[in-house]
């Protein structure tokens, strides 16, 4: 395998926009895993997907040429070597299987499978292939904390090249060498992972914010210094004007005769001139030290709870889950604010629940917002189909002005410019599910249910996105495996366990901790 990968000048923009997601980006990438961080949109893809050669830039090289293999974020693409994979009985591959938890029957039913089933699926075949370069977009996304653990293991045994585009601080700290931080318009690459590159950002804005706040204050007194010599300099040419004199007065026009050619006439103005050119400097020295500002509040939640006390309710039944298993749903009662949890392995349910719990409403689709037996409600699937996001995006593009101002004010909020988002030819999938956030919250919803709503999306947006939600003063229910996330969101939670065929539902209290 080859050891080394370099690319130099890369530019990129997608077809039908105007906008350059990649302007010269430069990247050298060595064996072992690099991280790539950055807000949704910023171009990680885009940049990964070039370095393996899933796709070509409009102008820059990738040396040397390297066969490379691209797993994608949408766990419903199926591998194109799945097949060979499930035919496969070497060590290797068996042992794959095994680590993830893969069973050889859900390589036959691929289509039918939960997205954390299927995402590590994805990751084994990838792995399994062996690429000199293999990029691996969001692979703990869907999946629940045991996969998580072993998708790292697996990945750490990897040898090539490896190329990891996640907002998964866990599994960048312990996988990664280096870290290639999009920030600010700005691509740069640094050594350590996840915590060691964050802590070095946070020294370099320290250090920039000081060099600012002097580099203002020598600015300042420079400019005093230049009214100062400016003052002087226009005094000694109104002193060396012979207008005002007497014409009888020869000593003084002498003076100024004799000032004029020793040439102390000019002294003032020269020094004047000199300090202008100083202030100038200083001020363009100032203009290159510009610290990006940080959007960090809240995303604004005009909510209220619903005035009916119980806003979803279950009888005890029987639902089937899957192609052998049955959950067991008991009588559940949810308050206008009760936040709720909705926890599990992968495959044991929990969307099934969703949809369950949702039945009344005769919506389809991944996104919506609608009544539903009188309650106002918001659902965001797991992944957002193309169909749905393409309505999606046409309806935010035909708002009128003051509301598409308010989602673009939140979409802010959540770390994006809202700007380039509407300018993009192809929006990603991290700021397609920020814009559905932000729309949807701003309908006034009486209850929200997210399926997943930490996939795709950048760390800013995940903590901008807790501090929303767990202010929410109406009903919340989530779907996540996100442990820190659920625990500063919610504080009931309804576990689903699996044994045999047999899946219950529990119930767990717990104290929210939106601090």
């Amino acid at each position: 395998m080859s050891r080394f990968l370099n690319l130099s000048h890369i530019t990129y923009a997608y077809p039908g926009s105007s906008v350059t997601i990649l302007d010269g980006v430069n990247a050298s990438f060595a064996s072992g895993w690099t991280g790539i961080i950055g807000p949704n949109g910023c171009g990680k893809t885009t940049i990964a997907r070039i370095a393996c050669g899933d796709m070509s830039p409009d102008s820059g090289t990738v040396l040397p040429k390297i066969s490379g293999l691209y797993c994608p974020q949408d766990p419903s693409w199926e591998p194109a070597s799945l097949y060979d994979f499930a035919c496969d009985y070497s060590p290797e591959a068996l042992s794959m299987r095994h680590s993830l938890c893969i069973d050889d029957d859900m390589l036959w039913r691929y289509s039918q499978l939960s997205c954390g089933e299927q995402k590590k699926i994805q990751v084994a075949v990838a792995l399994w292939a062996q690429p000199e370069i293999l990029v691996v977009d969001e692979p703990t996304n869907h999946v629940d904390a045991n996969c998580r653990k072993e998708i790292c293991r697996a990945m750490a045994a990897y040898r090539g090249i490896g190329i990891l585009v996640s907002h998964d601080r866990e599994l960048l700290d312990s996988l990664v060498y280096q870290v290639l931080d999009f920030r600010d318009g700005h691509v740069v690459m640094r050594s350590g992972g996840y915590t060691q590159a964050c802590d070095q950002m946070k020294l370099e804005r320290e250090g920039l914010i000081h060099r600012q706040v002097v580099a203002k204050k020598q600015l300042q007194k420079l400019e005093n210094e230049q009214r100062r010599r400016r003052e002087l300099a226009d005094k000694s040419s109104g002193m060396r004007s012979k207008r005002k004199l007497d014409k009888h007065d020869s000593d003084s026009r002498d003076k100024i005769g004799l000032a004029i050619v020793s040439g102390k006439d000019g002294k003032a103005g020269k020094l004047a001139d000199r300090m202008d050119a100083r202030v100038e400097s200083a001020r363009q020295s100032l203009s290159t030290m510009r610290v990006a500002k940080r959007y960090e509040g809240d995303v604004w939640l005009n909510a209220r709870p619903s005035k009916r006390h119980v806003v979803l309710k279950t009888r005890e039944q029987i639902i089937p889950c899957g192609p052998e298993a049955e959950l067991l749903v008991p009588k559940l009662f949810i308050a206008n604010t009760d936040h709720i949890g909705i926890c599990g392995s992968n495959g044991v349910g929990k969307s099934t629940l969703i949809r369950h719990m949702l039945s009344q409403s005769e919506q389809t689709g991944s996104l919506w917002c609608a009544e539903v037996d009188g309650i106002r409600t918001l659902y965001i699937g797991q992944e957002i189909g193309a169909d749905d996001a393409k309505r999606f995006l046409e309806s935010v593009e035909a708002l009128p002005e003051l509301e598409k101002g308010l989602v673009l004010k939140g979409l802010s909020r959540l770390g994006s410019d809202p700007k380039r988002v509407l300018t993009l030819a192809a929006t990603s999938p991290g700021e397609l599910r920020k814009l559905a956030i932000v729309r949807g919250m701003l309908l006034s919803p009486q209850l929200i249910v997210l399926d997943e709503p930490t996939n795709h999306l950048d760390i800013q947006a995940i903590e901008a996105l807790e501090r929303a939600l767990s202010s929410f003063p109406a009903t919340l229910i989530l779907v996540s495996h996100d442990e820190r996330f659920l625990a500063r969101c919610v504080s009931k939670r309804l576990i689903l366990e699996r044994v045999g065929n047999k899946i219950t539902i529990n119930e767990a209290r717990f104290a929210n901790n939106d601090e």
